[in-house]
């Protein structure tokens, strides 16, 4: 019989804090099947050499903040047939994009002593993985969930179509029978924010902070309006909503009152 060739995958970081390729790895005895299943031509974390050759999926983590994050993510980009968006740094743009949104540019370099590294470039605005490439795929989160870490990798060997979560935490949260917390006047996202988390952190009493994405039904203008009723001004609404998804609000905010909003 013959030996079927295994699906190459690798699984990449640039700026970010790498949390997202561990989660690959927390649910152990799960993983280790499928990783068994494919062929791992690069995964820092569980290999020592690391192939440079064609792949069929890459998973990068990470925001593209320098120079060499932007190189690095163009020659994945060559070398792999599908790109895969992983966590919120590479899908939104996550903290590091919160520079975009400050009044004096943060230097891009660290302090040891004497010495400063000031060897990184740093590219002005750091953005989503989709600003400089084509994402074919992608699976939000800041971490994303491990369980849907392992339906993706599955869905994707087997050749089935993954489709992110389309509904709102909300709906979790109801099915989680937690109280809202927008009723003790928490600015929290769940509304407009896509689901699949499991609402983890409403569960724990912590406002959404909209890691995963905004809906593609997201009502802004009724948010702010309900925000208002309760005294919770349109100005820190926006701040709070620019934490995790700020380059994304602001697309979908272009054209409205709160576009300016800082």
């Amino acid at each position: 019989m013959e030996k079927t060739e295994k699906t190459k995958v690798g699984f990449y970081a640039i700026t970010g804090c790498q949390g997202c390729l561990l989660s690959v790895l927390f649910n152990e005895d799960e993983i280790l099947d499928i990783i068994n299943a494919v062929d791992i031509v690069a995964f820092h974390f569980i290999k020592g050499n690391n192939s440079d050759e064609p792949m069929d999926i890459a998973f990068i983590e990470g925001t593209v903040v320098s120079e060499d994050d932007l190189e690095q993510a163009m020659k994945l980009r060559k070398r792999a047939k599908i790109v895969v968006a992983l966590g919120a740094c590479a899908c939104s743009g996550n903290i590091p994009a919160l520079r975009n949104f400050t009044k004096q540019p943060q230097p891009l370099h660290s302090e040891s002593g004497h010495e400063k590294q000031e060897h990184i470039k740093d590219i002005g605005h750091p953005s989503p993985l989709s600003r400089h490439i084509k994402v074919d795929l992608s699976v939000p989160g800041c971490p994303p969930d491990e369980s849907e870490i392992k339906k993706f990798i599955k869905d994707i060997l087997l050749g089935k179509e993954f489709r992110n979560y389309p509904d709102p935490v909300c709906r979790e949260c109801r099915l989680s029978e937690n109280g809202c917390l927008l009723d003790y006047n928490k600015i929290c996202l769940g509304p407009l924010t896509r689901g699949g988390c499991g609402s983890i952190c409403p569960s724990n009493g912590l406002e959404c902070y909209g890691c995963r994405g905004i809906t593609d039904d997201a009502n802004f203008s009724q948010y702010f309006d309900l925000m208002d009723k309760k005294g919770i001004s349109a100005t820190e609404v926006k701040k709070h909503m620019e934490t995790f998804v700020g380059l994304e609000i602001n697309e979908k905010l272009k054209g409205t009152k709160w576009e300016q909003l800082h």
